[in-house]
Parts: structure tokens; C-alpha cells; sequence
């Protein structure tokens, strides 16, 4: 296996400089920066050689007249080798933070009626209807009728019992791998044996033919619950599920460089991705480029819409969407979801006695912190709602201080550098110095 095979595993499996001078007014001499400590982690990750750029969007309430004015904090360039400075229009690879997108199309779709939480999917996609569980998920795919069917709650919460080819090893794993269920891997993260890639559909028949990790509502394991999410949104509507994103979220927020995709045009702005770990999970000395302008997987249409892994995005659109969850669902003066749809979104949606890593809940595509913990220099306030990407992007709604924020860098994979604590650290620091 070449170096560029990089494991999927140690690729994806993590959960999660020059200021752009447009981006906030001059300081005058004596001034301090609003976010200083923000800046000054993003100048020592660029510094250190880790990233070759990065840029975080700051926004708060658009109060009574929606006014969108985020606040960017910028350091770098878009690659290590060449590249230009990094914008709040730099693209960048999602990954995981997908999932919160795909899940407010769900909330969207039970707003209107046409879906409710605790809905069988098999209602839409009537192959879930006789589902099975492994007996022993550790030996093999000897199974056994569920005792449940899978509800929309369990998709959105990752409490539906389905798995990921990224968390584990299994039998189970193993079988999507070799039926190419890999929804949001490119192709350098794909293996010899891997099965080749479906469709959206394709990717739904392959699930309902297989076994569940586990029973239905009865633990949170981290899956491909929001790919099929899409899925069940394109049958519902009857869309491909890139127009259901884009008619219900991406066009009202005026979102256009996000997608599954980008055009020859939007290469100029697109960032270059590294990886610090080979194959056999050993770290680098110096990170590997795996996609940027000169070749990258998102140019052109895509086979599979992955719901839980597949969109590109920027800073600024990316804080559309922070924007408009933080205001109730409203942006600039047009309700896009309704108040009480997007509250129970980032609220605590698991099944009763279910938790997410212990002690956190989940909420719609993301967690959601369950008591205030911002006696520790890492902490949140409770109901704090966010998720991250397998490259290190962050995204946080943060209903208490009122603000939401977005981090967007690139390096595989995400546990390689602390950026999640580190960031905390750094922006609670800069809001604490102004309470």
C-alpha cells in the first residue's frame, strides 16, 4: 500500500500568519484584539507548521434586523507549498459537519408535518421495516429480529444501532467496506477490497440488507445515520438530495459555495488538505498533501451525496447557518425554520438513560452539553450545541453567550493536534476578558 492509502480509520475516525485585511478594522496603537487569544492560536498552529492557514468566523444574534456581520480571525495561506492567503471564502472540507446541515433538513421536514421524531423510516423506506441485530458484533453477522424499528430521533441522535466503516473493525465494518458503504471517503482513503461506490440509493438498499450494530434506541454509536438521513429526505421529497439541501438551507442562507462539489472555477480558492499519520497509524515528520487544486475528489459531480461526511464550504457561509440556528431560525429578516423547531434541534434528543461519550446528550446531528462546565478553562455553558470534521474544522452554537463560531483548517487526522481544547481554551479566554 502506498503512503497516499492512507487507513480510513486513522484518517476520518476522530469526532470530531497574515490576517485577511478586510476582515476587521485597523487596530490603533495601544489596542487590543477583540479575539486575541483566537488569533494568536491560529498564528502558532501556522507558525509551528501544522496548518498552512486557518480562519475562524465569530457571529452573534443578527437581532431585529437580521444584520449578518461576522467577525473573521485569519492567519496563512491555503497550502504549504504556494497557495494564496486563506479568506473567510477559502473552501474547505466539512466532512462531519455535514451532519448538523443534513440534520436541520430533517427538523425542516418535520416542522411542515411530513415526518415526526419518533417516526419509523421504514413509513418512507419501507426496507428497514424487518430489521435485524448482530448477536455478537465481535465474531461475526449471525443475527436476530429487531426488537424495534428505527426512528427519525435515532438517526439524528446516532441511536439507530447502524455503524461506521470508521470506528471499528468488525464484521460488521468489514461488510461495508466490502459493499463499498463508505459514504465521504474519497479515494485516497479508499482500500484494495473496498466495494465500489453506490448512489445515494445504492447506499440505502445496502444498509437495509445488512444487520444492526445494536438494537435501536439503545446506546449512541457514531454511524452512517445521517447518510441515510439523506436518503430518507430524497424518497420523501422525491429530489435528489443535493436540490433538498439547497431548496431548504443552502439557497435561503445564500450559502453558494458550499456543496458536494466545486467547478474549475472555485479552485483558486480551494485549500490544500494534509495528513500526518501513514497507513500503518505512524506519525509523519512533515504532512503529506492529499487533495488541493492540483487534484482533489471534489471536482465535479459526485456518485454518492454523502449526508454525513460529503460538503465543501467557507467560513462565511458556514456562519450563515451558525447565524440563523443562534437567532431562532430566522436570517436576515426570513425565517428559514421555525423558533420552536430549532430549539428542540439543539436541545437533548436521545432516548431516555441514553448518553453520548457518559455524560453529554445529542441533539440534532450534534452534541449538546447537558451542565454548565465553564468552571474549567475548557468548559460551555449547558445547552451548548456543536460538532466537528475529521480535518479539524469546528462548529459551535453557543446560546448562552449568545455566539456561534466556526473553525475552519485542514489536517488528517483530527486527533493528530488538541485544536478542539486549545480553541476553547482560546475563545473562552477572549469572552471572559470582556463579561
Amino acid at each position: 500500500m502506498s503512503q497516499l492509502a492512507l487507513n480510513r480509520r486513522a484518517m476520518l475516525g476522530s469526532i470530531a500568519g497574515a490576517a485577511f485585511a478586510a476582515a476587521t478594522p485597523a487596530l490603533g496603537r495601544g489596542q487590543e484584539p477583540e479575539f486575541g487569544s483566537v488569533q494568536g492560536l491560529l498564528d502558532s498552529y501556522v507558525g509551528a507548521g501544522r496548518v498552512p492557514g486557518a480562519v475562524v468566523a465569530i457571529v452573534r444574534s443578527g437581532g431585529p434586523s437580521g444584520r449578518f456581520a461576522p467577525q473573521y480571525v485569519v492567519s496563512g495561506k491555503t497550502a504549504f507549498d504556494g497557495g494564496v492567503p486563506v479568506t473567510p471564502d477559502t473552501l474547505w472540507r466539512v466532512y462531519s459537519m455535514t451532519k448538523p446541515i443534513t440534520a436541520m433538513a430533517v427538523m425542516q421536514q418535520i416542522a411542515l408535518g411530513a415526518l415526526s421524531l419518533d417516526q419509523p423510516i421504514a413509513d418512507i423506506l419501507p426496507e428497514f421495516k424487518s430489521m435485524r441485530v448482530l448477536i455478537d458484533p465481535a465474531k461475526g453477522l449471525e443475527s436476530r429480529p429487531a426488537e424495534r424499528l428505527i426512528t427519525v430521533r435515532h438517526l439524528l441522535t446516532h441511536t439507530s444501532g447502524l455503524s461506521y466503516s470508521i470506528v471499528g473493525n468488525g464484521p460488521l465494518e468489514k461488510e461495508y467496506r466490502r459493499q463499498g458503504l463508505l459514504p465521504g471517503i474519497g479515494s485516497l482513503g479508499r482500500e484494495p477490497g473496498d466495494g465500489p461506490e453506490p448512489d445515494l440509493q445504492g447506499l440505502v438498499a445496502g444498509l437495509a440488507s445488512l444487520p444492526l450494530h445494536s438494537e435501536p434506541g439503545s446506546g449512541w454509536r457514531y454511524s452512517v445515520a445521517l447518510d441515510l438521513a439523506g436518503g430518507l429526505l430524497a424518497r420523501l421529497t422525491q429530489k435528489r438530495f443535493d436540490a433538498v439541501l439547497a431548496d431548504q438551507l443552502l439557497k435561503p442562507l445564500g450559502m453558494a459555495n458550499t456543496g458536494f462539489s466545486i467547478s474549475e472555477a472555485q479552485l483558486p480558492k480551494l485549500s490544500s488538505n494534509y495528513a500526518w499519520m501513514r497507513a500503518d497509524q505512524t506519525l509523519l515528520e512533515k504532512p503529506l498533501l492529499i487533495d488541493g487544486p492540483e487534484r482533489t475528489d471534489w471536482l465535479g459531480p459526485q456518485k454518492l451525496l454523502a449526508g454525513g461526511a460529503g460538503l465543501m464550504s467557507s467560513a462565511r457561509d458556514y456562519a450563515r447557518f451558525g447565524q440563523m440556528l443562534l437567532d431562532d431560525g430566522m436570517f436576515k429578516g426570513k425565517a428559514i425554520m421555525p423558533r420552536g423547531v430549532v430549539r428542540t434541534a439543539l436541545s437533548n434528543l436521545m432516548p431516555a438513560g441514553v448518553f453520548h461519550d457518559k455524560t453529554r446528550g445529542f441533539g440534532a446531528g450534534g452534541r449538546v452539553t447537558l451542565f454548565d462546565t465553564l468552571g474549567t478553562a475548557d468548559g460551555s455553558p449547558a445547552g451548548t450545541y456543536g460538532w466537528g470534521g475529521a480535518a479539524g474544522t469546528l462548529f459551535q452554537v453557543d446560546r448562552v453567550r449568545q455566539i456561534a463560531v466556526v473553525v475552519m483548517l485542514q489536517y488528517l487526522p483530527q486527533q493528530r493536534f488538541p485544536m478542539p481544547k486549545e480553541f476553547q481554551v482560546a475563545i473562552n479566554r477572549d469572552l471572559g476578558s470582556r463579561a
